[in-house]
Formats: structure tokens, C-alpha cells, sequence
């Protein structure tokens, strides 16, 4: 969709260009959801490409990811055998959408989007990511992938500040890991997302939770838990009443879905 009320595009070679953010001003990564739709109170794009903020990096202490790799580069990369986490990511990749957007999209502009359905973020919570976040002014900053979305199209990025880098512990990456997605129609939003992931050492489960809430929540067992333990502490965790409740799906059903995912997520193997 052409934005006709745009007046300014800044394609900056260094994030220091940027140093006075100014009302009507907003970040550029893919520009899949950007473009979807009229955006009436955006007159200047800030586009992040040159910034070639789009690394995957492998060491000893584990991966990074860069704000604006593509999301179809992130799925072919190649990465170690043991890294069984991985999956969850390439998951991430193959449940957003077609592979148009998916050869377009960015890593980081899924997280920011911050929708409730968004597929990264209860990946990035299970696997016990951290983002680097660059203010204008002062020093970057880390904060834990849990903290950083707070609602639907919320996070605690202040004007200007933008995400910079994704890292996950290698120990984490060596998790076993399951993605769980449903929704009413193919191509859908999700009604509910549910990542597991399973230390075969400690035998403690986490498991993300996301699509049916505004924010992604987080629950942990210290071993595989029964049904009943799993309606249990999804109950306390997530009360009927935080769950969305709107066209797509009741608050009722989301409850009900949800707690099959996790059921089915317990398939590790």
C-alpha cells in the first residue's frame, strides 16, 4: 500500500545519524506490516537496511541475531547438530506466513510489532533470549525477551529507541524444543501458540504462551507435568479473564486450545 502521507525517508549508515526523534517518525525494517495498511500518523521513515543490522552469529557463548535479519535467512542458516532449539526458531519462520513475506520480514520487526499472535516471541521467551536495545542517547541496554513486549502492539521501547540484537544462551539452544500453533483459517491469526522446551538433564519444561493473550506469558515445571497440573498452573498463570476475547475466538476457547497445545507441545521426541 502507498503511504501518501509520508514526506521524509532517512536511510541512515549509522544508528548516531538518528539523534532527534520527532512525532510522526517510525522505524522501517521489512515493511510487511507497515505497508499493509494506512498508517495516517507516520510521515517519516527511519528505514534500518544499511544499518546491516541482518549478522547471525555462532560462538562458544551462543547466537545472535541481528534486529533485521530476514526471517527466510535465519531459516536456511546452517547450525550446529546439537542445537535442537533451533527448530523452534525455523518454526517461528514457517508459521508467520507465506514465503513472499517470509523472504521480507525481519526478525526483529516481528518482536516489535509485538501482536499477540506473533510467532518469535514465545520462542524467544522459552529459550530464555536477551534483547539489546539502543537508546538516542546513553549506553544499549539489555532487557529479557519476558519484559520487552507488555501488551497487543506494546513494548517498553520509548520513542527512538530501537532494537538492536537477539542472543540465546548456547545452553538453551540445546533444549528440546515443540511448536504448537492453531488458528480458525490457514493463513490466519493465531487463536493460540504454544512453545515447549525440555531440559532432558534437569528435566524441567518451560513453555511459552502466546496468541491467545495480549502479552506472552511463561509457565515452568520442574518435570513433565499430568493434566491436571497443567490446567492448574495455567489457571493461576493465565485467568479466563486475560484471555482474548474477540471475533476470532472467545476468551473460553482460547482457554480450551491452549491447554491442548501445551498437552500436545509434551511430544519431544
Amino acid at each position: 500500500m502507498d503511504l501518501h502521507n509520508i514526506e521524509t525517508y532517512l536511510s541512515p549508515q549509522k544508528i548516531e545519524e538518528i539523534t532527534n526523534w520527532k512525532t510522526g517518525w517510525t522505524w522501517l525494517a521489512g515493511g510487511t506490516w507497515l505497508f499493509t495498511e494506512p498508517q495516517p500518523q507516520i510521515n517519516t521513515l527511519v528505514d534500518l537496511q544499511n544499518l546491516k543490522w541482518s549478522e547471525i552469529e555462532i560462538n562458544s557463548e551462543g547466537l545472535t541475531i541481528g534486529a533485521t535479519c530476514i526471517m527466510s535467512q535465519l531459516s536456511k542458516h546452517t547450525f550446529p547438530e546439537n542445537w535442537t532449539a533451533v527448530k523452534g526458531l525455523k518454526s517461528a519462520v514457517q508459521e508467520l506466513a507465506s514465503f513472499k513475506i517470509q523472504n521480507v520480514a525481519t526478525v526483529g520487526g516481528n518482536l516489535c510489532l509485538a501482536l499477540p499472535a506473533g510467532t518469535f516471541a514465545p520462542v524467544m521467551i522459552v529459550l530464555d533470549a536477551k534483547y539489546q536495545i539502543l537508546p538516542l542517547s546513553g549506553e544499549p541496554y539489555w532487557i529479557s525477551a519476558l519484559e520487552f513486549q507488555t501488551g497487543a502492539k506494546q513494548t517498553i521501547l520509548k520513542p527512538g529507541e530501537v532494537l538492536r540484537k537477539i542472543f540465546i544462551p548456547k545452553e538453551n539452544l540445546e533444549l528440546q524444543i515443540n511448536y504448537q500453533r492453531i488458528c480458525v483459517a490457514t493463513a490466519g491469526l493465531a487463536v493460540s501458540i504454544v512453545v515447549a522446551a525440555y531440559n532432558p538433564n534437569t528435566q524441567k519444561i518451560r513453555f511459552g504462551i502466546s496468541g491467545c493473550v495480549p502479552s506472552p506469558k511463561f509457565i515452568e515445571f520442574a518435570q513433565i507435568p499430568s493434566k491436571t497440573e497443567i490446567i492448574e498452573k495455567l489457571n493461576t498463570t493465565i485467568p479466563l479473564t486475560n484471555y482474548l476475547n474477540d471475533t476470532t475466538a472467545s476468551n473460553t476457547y482460547r482457554q480450551h486450545i491452549t491447554q491442548i497445545l501445551i498437552d500436545r507441545s509434551l511430544n519431544l521426541s
